[in-house]
């Protein structure tokens, strides 16, 4: 299990976790997960929503708000490093997404 503070306007890098589903609980705030494939699926998590991720989805929790969020994650490794796969190549579609511009 993991307590991750976001500020705000900040973004976790894109990533999966090979092998190993994740739930992530929002204690306070609220977040905008990006998922899939190629991050084309959103949804906003209000406090006091949970979100499960199953395994091998790329997922970047987006705090797109201007106050902080806080989540308690939970992998079902017990570790939230155990298996992690960066995709940086999907953080550049992320951002250029974001700011609405095509990506490649």
């Amino acid at each position: 299990m993991a307590v991750l503070p976001m500020s705000a306007s900040s973004r976790a890098k894109t990533h999966y976790h090979k092998g190993i589903e994740t739930i992530a609980y929002l204690l306070t705030g609220e977040c905008v997960v990006y998922y899939g494939d190629h991050l084309e699926q959103r949804v906003l998590v209000h406090a006091g929503d949970q979100i499960f991720i199953p395994a091998d989805v790329p997922h970047a929790p987006c705090n797109e708000s201007c106050a902080p969020c806080t989540w308690i994650v939970v992998h079902s490794s017990g570790s939230d490093q155990d298996g992690i796969v960066l995709l940086p190549e999907l953080d550049t579609r992320l951002a250029a997404q974001q700011a609405g511009t095509p990506s490649a």
